[in-house]
């Protein structure tokens, strides 16, 4: 097809389905309907990556060499077997497509530069609009002492060990101290943080989610090997004060109305677009 007068191979499009009826399948099970959609969805997805790119074209201005090496050195850190089997044809290649999106995303920048910041207002009803949804879950301060069982120690063996050391926890030895000196996990007096139900394996959290906060627990056994554990602080499942999530809404507000601007202005280039297929 020819969009503006440039001519678009339809592989591009033919690419850009298959990619799309795999997102579809999740949803939907007739092949002959993903297939007709996948195509409709991807030929306007190529048409506007396209038009999109002509429009960032039109600034002469070019982008600094440094700022391309950057990216460049990004993508070879993230993809080394790929970028390390670079042909010099592939890396122009690679070159000028990290390029063109160092142009589109400086495009978009400059397109959505007068998107406001969120109002007061707007954070607030937001806030009241989604509080629910942002339920905080209960979630404990703890700290372990564990004693693996793995190829190197036997159940006995940890267990024994294990015993030590919650003897010299009676004993008045810090457990924070105990914990550097005598625990398989060593570092940070075996402080966990924060964590909430369903981040730990399903022992460990029965064992410490039924502790209250500043006792310590008596022998356990997980998949891991025995812990000792101890909870410093419990928070009950609670709605964040509009504080503590401002500056999450502020964002999810910007981008919102970033992305509103930015299908505006899509919207606008389709209409005014000459797309034709090709002979």
């Amino acid at each position: 097809m020819y969009i503006n007068g440039e001519f678009v191979d339809d592989g591009l499009v033919r690419m850009e389905s298959a990619r799309v009826k795999e997102r579809m399948r999740a949803e939907l099970s007739d092949e002959l309907t993903i297939e007709l959609k996948a195509r409709e969805v991807a030929r306007e997805m190529v048409i506007e990556r396209i038009l999109l790119r002509q429009a960032a074209e039109k600034d002469p201005m070019p982008i600094p060499a440094e700022a391309i090496e950057a990216e460049l050195k990004q993508y070879r850190e993230q993809a080394p077997q790929q970028a390390g089997c670079l042909l010099p044809r592939d890396e122009e290649a690679l070159r000028a497509n990290v390029e063109m999106e160092l142009r589109i995303q400086r495009f978009l920048t400059k397109l959505t530069a007068h998107v406001p910041k969120p109002t007061n207002k707007q954070v607030s009803a937001l806030y009241q609009q989604a509080k629910e949804s942002l339920l905080l879950p209960e979630n404990v301060h703890a700290a372990h002492i564990v004693k693996n069982v793995d190829e190197t120690n036997t159940e006995e063996e940890a267990l024994a060990a294990i015993r030590r050391v919650a003897g010299l926890l009676k004993e008045g030895m810090p457990f924070e101290q105990v914990a550097d000196e005598h625990s398989d996990c060593p570092g940070r007096g075996g402080d966990l943080g924060f964590f909430a139900r369903g981040q730990m394996v399903e022992a460990f959290e029965e064992a410490v989610f039924a502790l209250p906060a500043g006792s310590v627990s008596e022998i356990f056994r997980t998949t891991f090997g025995f812990h000792i554990a101890k909870v410093f602080e419990r928070r009950k499942e609670r709605v964040p004060s509009l504080a503590e999530v401002r500056s999450d809404l502020e964002t999810s507000i910007w981008r919102q109305s970033r992305n509103d601007t930015i299908r505006a202005y899509m919207d606008e280039l389709r209409s005014r677009a000459e797309v034709r297929k090709s002979k």
